[in-house]
């Protein structure tokens, strides 16, 4: 009985094994199919109290402010691209 049980064990051990070596194969896999995030950046965070806050991000040419709230969904608002936004502060 007792080699019945220790092959049991052996048998499930190498399976789990195997299911870890496929799950990580297929990590590297869907990994390398998304794009590179060199063109996000984060500029800048403000804690607006202490369930809120409000993230300046750029991604591209693209600037947008992306407001967290606690039991909602983040409001994600589009800002003008940044030569606007340059030529207005060079004007001021």
């Amino acid at each position: 009985m007792p080699i019945d049980k220790i092959a049991i064990v052996i048998v499930f051990l190498v399976a789990l094994i195997l299911l870890q070596l496929v799950i990580k194969y297929r990590g590297k896999i869907s990994q390398s199919s998304f794009p590179t995030t060199q063109n996000l950046n984060v500029y800048s965070r403000l804690s607006l109290s202490k369930t809120e806050r409000a993230d300046l991000i750029s991604v591209g040419p693209q600037s947008f402010m992306v407001i967290f709230s606690k039991g909602s969904a983040p409001t994600v608002i589009e800002l003008a691209p940044s030569d606007t936004m340059d030529a207005e502060l060079a004007l001021e």
